[in-house]
């Protein structure tokens, strides 16, 4: 039993001594990984909350983290898993006549070249997903600066309609009054008290439809509200994120590439291995060795590896081009709608502003039994239009605005 003792003594020691080697390695350092949030505007702070319940942030997270834990493979000091392995013989004699042991603990090597190679392809990809993280906090936050303008838009409906409602029960005051007096037929109050109903109607739609828009948005950002202050212009970015992960995902096909460049063959193998005999046989004793396997390089494993790797920089470059024709008229066309909002902005207010003048001296005639009811409705009805219009100009400008900010890539915490 002594060879044997011997032979296991030996598998221990090369498994001491491979786990040891790998200790030793120094480790390079890995690239941290960006934290989002630290935004204080509420915007940013929404927006955070939007991408933590976002399914695919979260799973583009989960897959930084898979693709970061290869740098283990980077630290190892052999390209894979180490292999023990072993075999007993006896011939058809009996077990004592005669015996033999092998043992051999044997480990795949890098090739030259192949590790620095790996390690950047392990870097790249982490870039990569980084940069797909980034892309898709930019189209949360687009989603969130639409849903928040469509409450804005619901909340302004809904101010209108409730002044709406006031001068209706204003003007039907006055015109009970005058009824009183005997200044204008019975018929008249008819027409406002439709109108003041009218009104009450459109109230009760504009608070329904204010209620879902901010449900809309409470479900995007797990329950906040959209009460936001008008979005500031957009600060200089250094890069759009569109283009950051074009680029990334460029930079991880050469590594991939490079990676390709530099494996041309298989990993060899080198074993180290033990054989014990006994009994009757012609070599007695315990004897050492060790083996080298290399496999060789041939066409037919290399050819397809290098047209997928020259197939993903062709297609990550073509991105990339496209990703910058994109972002060139995206913003082209958002600054043309921001000014052409700011022009139509200007006007709405000029004409709301002469409509509530005549909306004002309207009144004042109706009072003094200068004008009728019918023409007091049709000036009312100009400041109605006026007014909503107004609304919706204004908020179509801070739409606008949030657009350019969206076409230039800016999200807080990016």
């Amino acid at each position: 039993m002594r060879p044997i003792l011997m032979l296991q003594a030996l598998a221990l020691m090369a498994m001491l001594l491979v786990s040891s080697w790998a200790q030793a390695q120094p480790q390079p350092p890995s690239r941290p990984l960006p934290q989002r949030g630290g935004d204080q505007t509420l915007f940013g702070r929404h927006l955070d909350q939007a991408v933590t319940l976002d399914a695919a942030s979260r799973s583009l997270a989960a897959q930084r983290g898979a693709v970061a834990a290869r740098s283990a493979t980077v630290r190892s000091p052999i390209a894979g898993s180490p292999v023990v392995s072993g075999a007993w013989r006896t011939d058809t004699r009996g077990p004592r006549e005669a015996l033999q042991f092998d043992l051999e603990v044997g480990a795949p090597l890098w090739l030259p070249g192949q590790r620095s190679a790996f390690g950047n392809t392990v870097t790249t990809g982490v870039a990569e997903v980084e940069g797909q993280l980034t892309q898709r906090r930019l189209e949360i936050a687009g989603l969130l600066r639409e849903y928040w303008w469509n409450a804005a838009l619901a909340a302004r409906e809904q101010q209108l309609a409730r002044d709406r409602l006031a001068t209706a029960r204003d003007i039907a005051r006055d015109v009970a009054r005058r009824a009183e007096f005997g200044d204008i037929p019975p018929s008249d109050s008819l027409l406002a008290q439709n109108e003041t109903l009218a009104a009450e109607l459109a109230l009760s739609e504009a608070e329904a439809a204010l209620i879902a828009a901010r449900a809309t948005y409470a479900t995007l950002t797990g329950g906040a509200e959209p009460d936001l202050p008008q979005e500031a212009p957009a600060p200089r970015r250094v890069q759009h994120p569109l283009l950051a992960a074009a680029q990334a995902s460029l930079a991880n096909a050469e590594a991939q590439a490079r990676l390709v460049a530099a494996t041309q063959r298989d990993n060899p193998e080198l074993g180290l291995f033990g054989q014990s005999q006994s009994g009757n046989v012609t070599e007695q004793g315990v004897s050492l060795g060790l083996r080298l396997r290399v496999p060789l390089a041939t066409e037919a494993r290399n050819a397809p590896r290098r047209a997928a790797a020259e197939a993903d920089i062709t297609r990550a470059t073509a991105v990339l081009a496209q990703q910058r024709r994109l972002v060139s008229a995206a913003v082209l066309a958002a600054e043309q709608a921001l000014r052409a909002a700011e022009e139509a902005t200007r006007l709405a207010r000029q004409r709301l502003s002469v409509a509530n003048q005549q909306l004002d001296t309207a009144r004042r005639a109706f009072r003094a039994g200068e004008t009728g009811i019918f023409d007091l409705y049709r000036v009312r009805q100009l400041q109605l239009e006026a007014a909503g219009a107004e609304a919706r100009s204004a908020v179509q400008l801070g739409r606008a605005r949030s657009r350019l900010n969206q076409a230039l890539g800016y999200a807080p915490g990016i």
